[in-house]
């Protein structure tokens, strides 16, 4: 029997994993439709890997886009998640009713991505584009360029689309 449950826990990883590529490569069909200007193809799902709190919808709402987005990774701290993707963040911030600038998506993901990097006193970005806060990294060094926000773009969009074509084969 023991053998059983470990061989239901070992395929309900393996599907986790894979519905996680999946969504990685509809989040990628969908920034490369933005950068073109063509609809989203699928819509957001927010899913539990994504979703790591339940934020009240007026939670971020009217405050400083730098004290929500380190609540957002504070909580995830607690939670024992550590580091986030701007989407994780993104989506976190969106459902707790904060109001980013720019017409769409794509621009507003642009606009956090930049408020982040410019604030290295309070934001790390690590190697494996995920975002923490530098007081968790003291020994990380500080990079000694600032990323373009179209290179930062496209980087995550390849790394994403990298990740999805390596699990599809």
């Amino acid at each position: 029997m023991m053998h059983t449950e470990q061989t239901i826990e070992d395929l309900e990883n393996q599907l986790k994993e894979l519905e996680s590529k999946v969504q990685r490569t509809k989040n990628a069909i969908n920034s490369l439709c933005e950068l073109i200007g063509q609809p989203r193809r699928y819509e957001e799902t927010i899913t539990e890997k994504h979703r790591t709190t339940i934020a009240r919808p007026d939670q971020y709402y009217g405050r400083p886009l730098a004290t929500v987005a380190a609540e957002v990774l504070e909580k995830r701290k607690e939670k024992n998640l550590g580091a986030a993707t701007l989407d994780e963040i993104f989506i976190e911030l969106s459902a707790g009713g904060f109001k980013f600038e720019g017409k769409d998506e794509g621009i507003q993901k642009r606009g956090l991505a930049i408020a982040m990097g410019k604030n290295t006193a309070k934001f790390h970005k690590l190697p494996n584009n995920t975002w923490g806060l530098t007081e968790w990294y003291p020994k990380a060094k500080e990079s000694k360029e600032k990323e373009v926000v179209a290179e930062t773009f496209v980087k995550e969009i390849r790394d994403t689309a990298k990740d999805v074509t390596k699990g599809l084969k």
